[in-house]
């Protein structure tokens, strides 16, 4: 019998051989093809912000009940960029910086990669920007803008450095917020002391609708629940109000009693709601449930408040806001939980998170 086998062995020896020799051959060949497939890549940029100066710039109006919609995608003027990055780490900022070329003190958006801890300036217009947010896939950052002849209007920065300008009129538009799936942007419009809250398109600015009505109606923040939260003013006070996008009816009035509420944030899962309310004439953060009462604590320290327009991280588990200080104020971050807060930077406006 073991013969038998040797024989047989060596009687298949070239079939084997010949066998080993084509597999080989034929890595070869997947090798190569594999080497020469193009390779796939990301690209880098900023994402986003939210907020005003405490003393914000003078606003036109018009009677105008609609505002006229922008100009068209990819336009060739407009504020200087870098591309918005798509890094979920950055927090996107304005600040009033004195511009090291040119020596002039002038408004211009910011990132903080709070990974690498590493700040990026992303515009250098020489009009004032402000107010930025980040769509939720990190492409484009909605912002706002004064250009000549000083009217403040909204723009998009492109994820290929190029901007798209959605309103150019003299309403005094600000403060965009994008909606979950990033085809509408929701803004605040009008002269302070009447704003509303409008809804419209983002590729273009066209399918402009109006949301809200009753006050001053500003800082809208746009969760995956499908609500738009904003805070209303009216003879002094302010409170948080929600608004279904679709059938444009305001359903709630989320925040009453001492205090109010005011800076509405949703927490990316929509459960949650961070704003401000101001106990013994200073504002503080705050974290209740979504329907602004539930749960409610006060997540900043009493003894170094003053802080305001806070701003989840993407996965909820931190709260960056704007800190207290005249004229310079710093971005602090901390825990959603509690505890204390790191600063990021001694110089930044209106904070908010990327996607």
């Amino acid at each position: 019998m073991s013969e038998n086998k040797s024989q047989s062995f060596w009687s298949s020896l070239p079939g084997v051989i010949t066998a080993i020799a084509g597999m080989i051959t034929a890595l070869a060949i997947l090798v190569t093809t594999l080497a020469n497939l193009p390779s796939s890549g990301t690209s880098a940029s900023p994402t986003p912000t939210h907020a005003a100066t405490s003393a914000e710039p003078a606003r036109s109006s018009t009677t105008s009940d609609s505002p006229s919609p922008g100009g068209s995608p990819a336009s060739t003027s407009g504020p200087q960029v870098t591309p918005p990055s798509t890094a979920s780490r950055e927090i996107v900022f304005f600040a009033i910086r004195t511009d090291p070329d040119t020596g002039d003190r002038n408004p211009d958006l910011y990132a903080f990669n709070t990974g690498t801890e590493v700040e990026r300036r992303l515009t250098t217009d020489p009009h004032p920007d402000s107010d930025p947010a980040s769509s939720r896939d990190g492409k484009r950052i909605a912002f706002d803008a004064f250009r000549d002849p000083g009217d403040r209007n909204l723009w998009v920065l492109e994820q290929d450095g190029s901007y798209t300008q959605l309103t150019d009129d003299q309403r005094a538009n600000a403060y965009p917020t994008w909606s979950p799936d990033g085809r509408r942007i929701a803004w605040s419009v009008g002269p302070a002391g009447s704003r509303e809250i409008w809804v419209m398109d983002a590729r273009d600015g066209s399918n402009r609708k109006r949301l809200a009505t009753g006050g001053d109606d500003v800082w809208p923040s746009w969760g995956v629940n499908g609500l738009i939260a904003f805070a209303r003013r009216v003879s002094g006070s302010s409170e948080i109000w929600v608004v279904n996008p679709d059938d444009r009816a305001t359903t709630a009035r989320i925040t009453v009693g001492d205090g109010g509420g005011a800076d509405p944030a949703w927490s990316p899962n929509g459960r949650s709601l961070a704003f401000t309310r101001v106990i013994g004439g200073i504002p503080r953060v705050f974290v209740a449930g979504a329907n602004g009462h539930s749960g409610l604590r006060q997540l900043t320290p009493t003894s170094s408040c003053d802080c305001i327009l806070p701003t989840w991280s993407p996965d909820g588990t931190q709260i960056a806001y704007e800190g207290p200080g005249r004229g310079d104020r710093p971005i602090l971050v901390i825990s959603a939980k509690g505890g204390a807060a790191k600063r990021i930077t001694t110089n930044g406006l209106a904070p908010r998170w990327g996607s």
